[in-house]
């Protein structure tokens, strides 16, 4: 959109580009996406897993809703996960692998105590 707009500038029309609040919001989302890469990539392999949310990065807030999710059950989903057998698929071990990682429960609980309100504002 900022190209067009730039272009048809040039061509002497005058604009005014104004944000939309959600999408600036949808950006603050983003960006705390980008902050907990080991929370994102389990977000990422849970596609095709029924129960989560599924999260659409075109859709706003999903991915906050699917952290929220994983926050909230992390304890049941990873006792679950890890009475399978490693040696099954190579799914199963990268998600074992995945919620053994001593930060990733943290970092679900910093996201869903401090971004909850962020959620409700998009969601809005």
């Amino acid at each position: 959109m900022l190209s067009v707009g730039r272009s048809l500038k040039e061509h002497g029309y005058s604009f005014l580009h104004v944000t939309c609040k959600v999408h600036a919001l949808h950006f603050v989302a983003e960006t705390i996406r980008n902050c907990f890469p080991e929370v994102d990539a389990l977000i990422s392999m849970s596609c095709g897993v029924s129960e989560p949310p599924q999260p659409i990065i075109t859709r706003w807030a999903t991915w906050l809703k699917a952290a929220f999710y994983y926050a909230k059950y992390f304890t049941q989903i990873k006792s679950v996960l890890l009475q399978f057998n490693p040696k099954d698929a190579a799914a199963i071990k990268e998600s074992q692998m995945t919620f053994q990682n001593s930060s990733l429960e943290r970092d679900l609980k910093t996201i869903h105590d401090n971004y909850r309100g962020l959620h409700a504002a998009i969601t809005r």
